[in-house]
C-alpha cells in the first residue's frame, strides 16, 4: 500500500472518531456554514413557505384523483361534475408544477449565492495569508478545496437541502390526507418509513468517511497534475515523462478505488430506501382489498393510496440521495473550514499607528529570524543595521547566508518579533500593512509574471487608468523598451503563464519595470539582474543611478559589481554581518568581500569579458594579506 493510501486510511479512522465528539471539526464547519445561510435567509424563508403550499397541492392531487374516480363509479354523480373534478385535477397539476419549478429555482439560486460568498471569502482569506502558509499547503490541495469541495457544498445547500426540508413536509401531509380515508391504512402505509432513520444512520457514517477520503485523493492527484504542468520543463529535461506517468497512474488508481467505494455506498442508499413505499403499499393492498369488499372503503380511496405510494417513491429515493449529498457536503465544508479557520500570522495589530507617509529609514536592532517553529537553524542572527532614508544598501554574501531573508522581512512577508525591525523609528509590526507595502516595491529573485499583456504586468501596481507613458518610462529605465519592438504586439503582447513567452532576462527586467512604475519610497532588488548579461547590467545600473536618488534602496546581489556604487555594503555569512562599509573600505580589508570580488573578476576574465572589472593587482594583494 502506498504512503498516500495509508495516510488516507488513517484519516478515515480519525474522522470516524471526530464525528462522535461534541466539538468535532464537522460541527465547527456546519456552524460556519450556518452564518452564510443566515445571510441569505430571505431566500430560504420564501422558499420554505412556497414548499408548504406546494406540499398541500402535492397531497391534494391523489385525493382529487380518488374523488374523480368515485364520481365515475357512483351513478348519482353527473358527468358534468366528473368533468369539473378532472379540470380541478388539471389545475392542481399545473399550479403544482409551477410551484415545484419556483421552489427548485429559488433554493438553487440561494445555493449559488452562498457558493459565491464562500468562494470570495476563501480567496480573500488566501490573499491575507503570509508566504509561510504556502510553504505548508500544496497548491493542488488548495485548488481542490476551492473548486471541488465548494461544488459539494453547493449541492448540499441545493438538491440536498431541498429534499431534506421538503420530504418530511410531503410525508406528514400525505399521512394527514390518507387518514381522511382510513387511519388504519395510513398507519400501515408509513410503518416502513422509520427504517429510513436506521438506514441513513448506518450508511451515512460510511458515506462521510468515504467521501472525505475521495476528496483527499482528488486533492492529491490535483496537486500532482499541477506540479507536473508547472515543472514540465524539468520533467522533459531529465526525460522523466514515464516516471511522472507512473506516479499519476498510482494516484489515479487510488482515486478510482476511493470513488468506486463511495459510489457503491451512495448507490445502496436510494436503492434500499426506494423499497419502503413498495412495502407500505403491499400492506395497504393486503388490508384494503377486504375493506372494499365489505364496503368499509371506496375504490377511489384505494386508488388514492396507490397514487400516494407512487408519488412518495421519488421523494423517498431523493431522501436517500440527499443523505449522500449531505455527507459529501459536510466533509467538503470541513475541509474548507480547515482553511478558513487558520488565522493569518501577519495582520494589522490593534495598536497599529496611522502614518501619512513613509520616509524610508530602516533599522534592524538585534534581529534574529528562523523559518518555522520546528527548531530550525536561524536564517539571521543578532543583526543590527541602520539605513538612513534616501540612502542605498548593498547586501552580498555566499549562498544561504540570509540575504533574501533580510530583504523579505522589510515588507513583513515574514513575521518578526517586536522591537527588532523599525521603519522611520516605528516598529514594523505597528505599521498598517496597506501603508507599509504601498510604500515598498520589491523585485524578488523569482520574477513572477501574470498571464496578462506586457503592459498590464508592468502597470500591475498602478491604477487601471494610469497613463501609458508611465508604463513606457518604467520599461525604458529597466532597459526593456528596445525588446518591446521585437514582440509581435508590442506592449499588448500576452506574456503567457508566468511569462513563458519572454526570456529569463526579459522577465527580470519586466519585474524591475513593474517596481519602478509605482515610484516607491523603498525599493528592494533581490538579485534582480542575475539573468542579464554584463553589458545590459551596466546600462541598467547607469539608469538606476537616477532612480535611486531620493529613495531608500536595498540591493541584494550575488555579483559584487552590482553594489559597488552604493552608499554602504554589508556582507552576510551564516546569517550574521561579517563585514560592513563602502566598496573601497571592504576591498581594503581584504576579507570575504574582497575574496568574492576577486573570484568574480577571475571568472569574468575566464569567460572573456573585457569590460569593467573590480580589482587589479592591488586587490589581489590585499586579499593575499587578508588571507
Amino acid at each position: 500500500m502506498s504512503v498516500a493510501a495509508k495516510t488516507l486510511d488513517a484519516t478515515e479512522t480519525e474522522t470516524e472518531t471526530e464525528t462522535e465528539t461534541e466539538d468535532s471539526p464537522v460541527r465547527h464547519a456546519l456552524r460556519r456554514l450556518s452564518v452564510y445561510l443566515r445571510r441569505n435567509r430571505r431566500y430560504y424563508l420564501i422558499w420554505f413557505f412556497a414548499v408548504v403550499i406546494y406540499s398541500g397541492i402535492f397531497n391534494a392531487i391523489p385525493l382529487t384523483v380518488g374523488w374523480a374516480i368515485d364520481g365515475l363509479i357512483d351513478a348519482e354523480v353527473s358527468a358534468e361534475t366528473v368533468v369539473r373534478r378532472c379540470w380541478l385535477l388539471v389545475g392542481l397539476a399545473v399550479v403544482g408544477g409551477a410551484l415545484r419549478f419556483f421552489t427548485r429555482q429559488l433554493v438553487f439560486d440561494a445555493a449559488r449565492e452562498v457558493e459565491y460568498e464562500i468562494r470570495n471569502d476563501i480567496f480573500d482569506h488566501l490573499q491575507k495569508q503570509p508566504q509561510s502558509f504556502y510553504f505548508k499547503w500544496r497548491t493542488g490541495d488548495l485548488m481542490s478545496r476551492c473548486v471541488n469541495d465548494l461544488n459539494s457544498v453547493r449541492l448540499l445547500l441545493g438538491p440536498g437541502l431541498l429534499s431534506v426540508a421538503q420530504s418530511p413536509i410531503l410525508f406528514i401531509g400525505a399521512f394527514v390526507a390518507m387518514s381522511t380515508y382510513s387511519v388504519k391504512l395510513a398507519t400501515l402505509m408509513v410503518i416502513p418509513y422509520p427504517l429510513f432513520i436506521v438506514i441513513s444512520r448506518v450508511i451515512g457514517a460510511r458515506l462521510f468517511r468515504r467521501s472525505l477520503a475521495a476528496q483527499q485523493s482528488l486533492a492529491s492527484m490535483s496537486n500532482l497534475v499541477q506540479e507536473s504542468i508547472a515543472g514540465i520543463g524539468v520533467v522533459k529535461a531529465y526525460a522523466m515523462e514515464r516516471d511522472q506517468a507512473d506516479r499519476f497512474a498510482e494516484a489515479n488508481d487510488h482515486l478510482r478505488e476511493r470513488q468506486i467505494g463511495l459510489v457503491r455506498v451512495s448507490a445502496a442508499m436510494p436503492a434500499m430506501t426506494g423499497l419502503l413505499p413498495a412495502v407500505g403499499l403491499g400492506m395497504v393492498l393486503y388490508a384494503g382489498l377486504p375493506m372494499i369488499a365489505t364496503g368499509e372503503l371506496k375504490a377511489g380511496a384505494l386508488f388514492a393510496f396507490t397514487i400516494y405510494a407512487r408519488v412518495l417513491t421519488f421523494p423517498t429515493m431523493m431522501m436517500g440521495y440527499s443523505v449522500s449529498l449531505l455527507q459529501r457536503g459536510a466533509s467538503a465544508m470541513q475541509r474548507i473550514d480547515e482553511i478558513l479557520s487558520i488565522e493569518p500570522a501577519i495582520a494589522d495589530r490593534e495598536d497599529s499607528v496611522e502614518i501619512d507617509e513613509i520616509a524610508g529609514e530602516i533599522e534592524f536592532r538585534g534581529l534574529s529570524f528562523a523559518y518555522g517553529d520546528d527548531g530550525r537553524e536561524r536564517a539571521l542572527s543578532d543583526l543590527s543595521l541602520k539605513v538612513p532614508a534616501g540612502t542605498s544598501l548593498g547586501v552580498v554574501g555566499p549562498v544561504g547566508s540570509g540575504k533574501s531573508t533580510l530583504a523579505a522581512l522589510i515588507p513583513r512577508l515574514h513575521e518578526v518579533d517586536a522591537g527588532q525591525l523599525f521603519i522611520d523609528g516605528i516598529d514594523v509590526n505597528q505599521i498598517q500593512l496597506s501603508t507599509l507595502r504601498s510604500a515598498i516595491a520589491m523585485v524578488p529573485q523569482d520574477s513572477f509574471l501574470f498571464s496578462l499583456s506586457l503592459h498590464a504586468n508592468i502597470g500591475y501596481g498602478l491604477a487601471p487608468d494610469a497613463p501609458r507613458e508611465e508604463i513606457e518610462r518604467a520599461a525604458a529605465r529597466a532597459r526593456l523598451a528596445q525588446d518591446v519592438e521585437d514582440l509581435p504586439h508590442g506592449y499588448d503582447t500576452l506574456v503567457g503563464e508566468r511569462g513563458v513567452m519572454l526570456s529569463g532576462g526579459q522577465r527580470q527586467r519586466t519585474a524591475l519595470a513593474r517596481a519602478l512604475a509605482v515610484d516607491p519610497r523603498i525599493l528592494i532588488l533581490d538579485d534582480t539582474l542575475s539573468s542579464v548579461d554584463a553589458e545590459t547590467e551596466r546600462q541598467i545600473q547607469a539608469e538606476l543611478a537616477a532612480v535611486f536618488a531620493g529613495r531608500t534602496v536595498i540591493v541584494v546581489a550575488s555579483r559584487v559589481n552590482s553594489v559597488r556604487e552604493l552608499d554602504q555594503i554589508v556582507v552576510l555569512e551564516e546569517g550574521r554581518i561579517a563585514e560592513q562599509g563602502s566598496h573601497d573600505e571592504l576591498i581594503a580589508k581584504g576579507g570575504l568581500y574582497a575574496r568574492l570580488a576577486l573570484e568574480q573578476e577571475e571568472e569574468a576574465r575566464r569567460e572573456g569579458h573585457t569590460g569593467e572589472t573590480l580589482g587589479s593587482d592591488a586587490t589581489r594583494a590585499m586579499v593575499g594579506e587578508g588571507v
